[in-house]
C-alpha cells in the first residue's frame, strides 16, 4: 500500500469516527427510515473503503462520501417500490422512543420542503441540516455557487410565506 492510499484510508477513518452521526442524519433526512439510512451509510462507507484500498484516486474523501450517500439515497428510492404514506399518516407509524424526536423533525420539515421544487429543497437540506457551505453544495450538486445561493434564497422566501399562511399548523 502506497503512502497516498494510507493517507486516504486514515482520512476515511477520521471521518467515520468524527462524522458518523452526521452522515447518518444526512441519509435519514432524505430517506426517513432509520434502518435503511443506516444501511445506506454502511454500504457507502464500505464501498469507499474498497475504492481507496484499490488505489483509485479520490480528490476529497469527505466530499466523495457525502456525494456517494446523496446518490445512494436517490438510488434507494429508484430501487425500492415504496408505499406512499401521506405525511399526516406518517405520524401514526410506530417509532421507537429513541427515534421519536428525529422522526417528528423529519415529518415537520418535509411538510415544508414538499412544497418546494426538488432542487431548492435539496439545497435547504444541505445548508440547514448538513451545515454545508454554498461552495460545498455547488460542488456536490455540480452547479455554480451563485445558483446554490439563489435556490436557497427562493426556498427560504417560499418557506416563510408558507409559515405566515399556515401558522402553527406546520
Amino acid at each position: 500500500m502506497n503512502k497516498e492510499t494510507e493517507q486516504m484510508l486514515a482520512e476515511l477513518e477520521r471521518i467515520v469516527v468524527e462524522r458518523q452521526d452526521w452522515l447518518f442524519r444526512f441519509a435519514y433526512m432524505r430517506i426517513g427510515i432509520r434502518e435503511d439510512a443506516e444501511d445506506v451509510v454502511q454500504e457507502v462507507l464500505l464501498s469507499v473503503f474498497r475504492r481507496l484500498r484499490e488505489k483509485t484516486g479520490v480528490e476529497s474523501v469527505e466530499q466523495y462520501i457525502i456525494r456517494a450517500i446523496s446518490n445512494a439515497c436517490t438510488d434507494y428510492f429508484r430501487r425500492k417500490s415504496l408505499t406512499v404514506v401521506s405525511l399526516d399518516k406518517a405520524g401514526q407509524i410506530p417509532v421507537s422512543e429513541g427515534d421519536r424526536q428525529i422522526h417528528e423533525e423529519f415529518v415537520r420539515i418535509n411538510r415544508l420542503l414538499d412544497a418546494l421544487p426538488t432542487e431548492q429543497a435539496e439545497v435547504v437540506r444541505l445548508k440547514c441540516y448538513d451545515d454545508l457551505t454554498f461552495k460545498q453544495i455547488a460542488e456536490l450538486q455540480d452547479i455554480p455557487e451563485a445558483t446554490a445561493k439563489s435556490r436557497y434564497r427562493y426556498a427560504i422566501m417560499h418557506i416563510q410565506q408558507e409559515i405566515k399562511k399556515k401558522g402553527d399548523k406546520i
